[in-house]
């Protein structure tokens, strides 16, 4: 790409950003610190993995077989809000799929009741009672998707803090299991190497005898035998679309 092709693309970009702020009533000035405020922050991050997610499922599937659509809908009261549709072309099955972010700061080595490293996900409605988290008032269950994604991330970041940015746990133990586990060296190649770890799983491989998926399904770094890897899903989804039928 040349400079000129790049600087017509850059000003394409920042005339678009103060035509967004303008007509929002958004300070361009302040836009940078209103994206950065940790309330809403986790949305973008979120809002941004369906894109990356949706894009991720191209990347691995034939486009010959599949179709993947990433759906940008108002959802309807009492209806779930769907991210990302993958249709499977020679039977026009369209199936449903779910992109989630990890709990924050939540990658272990070990933990009570795990022996090996793992993670968790935040896997329930942003419309949440915390009142009511005992119940499925906040709960997806199996029937409202058929695929879930997600990446490892968000779990090596710390929670909230007040300065600027991600910061890396400050679990040192945990950081050096990690880059031997990512065979990298460098923080920066480390997070590079979390954003592109996509786990999958089939919901009703997690959920309980209910058909309720858990709010923080936790992920085993390895050898988890719920969650797997991109090579594997072509097979899961057409598994999954014979089973149905």
């Amino acid at each position: 790409m040349s400079e000129n092709t790049k600087s017509k693309e850059d000003f394409v970009i920042y005339d678009s950003i103060k035509t967004y702020c303008k007509t929002y009533n958004i300070p361009l000035e302040n836009l940078l610190d209103i994206l950065e405020d940790q309330k809403v922050l986790p949305m973008i991050r979120g809002k941004a993995t369906e894109y990356i997610g949706a894009a991720f499922l191209r990347q691995v599937l034939d486009a010959r077989d599949w179709d993947v659509q990433k759906l940008n809908l108002n959802p309807q009261q009492n209806q779930y809000d769907e991210d990302i549709s993958i249709t499977f072309r020679r039977t026009g099955t369209r199936l449903k799929a779910e992109t989630k972010n990890a709990v924050r700061g939540s990658l272990r080595t070990s933990g009570r009741d795990k022996n090996v490293p793992y993670f968790k996900v935040k896997c329930h409605k942003s419309r949440s009672n915390l009142k009511l988290q005992g119940t499925t008032n906040d709960r997806y269950t199996v029937k409202d998707f058929d695929l879930l994604l997600c990446n490892s991330s968000n779990a090596i970041f710390k929670g909230k803090s007040l300065d600027r940015g991600l910061h890396l746990i400050a679990d040192k133990e945990v950081i050096l299991w990690l880059k031997e586990f990512y065979k990298t060296e460098t923080d920066e190649n480390l997070i590079r190497a979390s954003y592109d770890d996509w786990r999958l799983c089939l919901p009703a491989s997690i959920a309980d005898s209910s058909g309720v998926i858990p709010r923080t399904p936790t992920v085993l770094m390895e050898k988890d035998p719920c969650w797997f890897k991109s090579n594997e899903l072509g097979t899961k989804l057409r598994t999954l679309i014979n089973g149905e039928k």
